[in-house]
């Protein structure tokens, strides 16, 4: 997966799945097919972890700090 520092995730203001969340990853910034949704929004989250706000947190036992 190639992030493009000038391409932005565009999130909106709701809460996602771990599999909402990663198809949206991979239809901004592409990904390899065998990699699962589930474990791309994982990969993203562990480097970009500002985005954890916008997991539902039945889905993911990780945790933002400002909620």
């Amino acid at each position: 997966m190639n992030i493009n520092s000038h391409k932005q995730l565009e999130i909106k203001d709701q809460l996602y799945t771990l599999e909402e969340f990663g198809l949206l990853v991979r239809d901004t910034f592409g990904a390899d097919d065998s990699v699962s949704n589930i474990m791309l929004a994982e990969i993203f989250l562990s480097k970009y972890p500002n985005y954890l706000c916008n997991i539902k947190k039945d889905d993911t036992k990780k945790s933002c700090n400002c909620c």
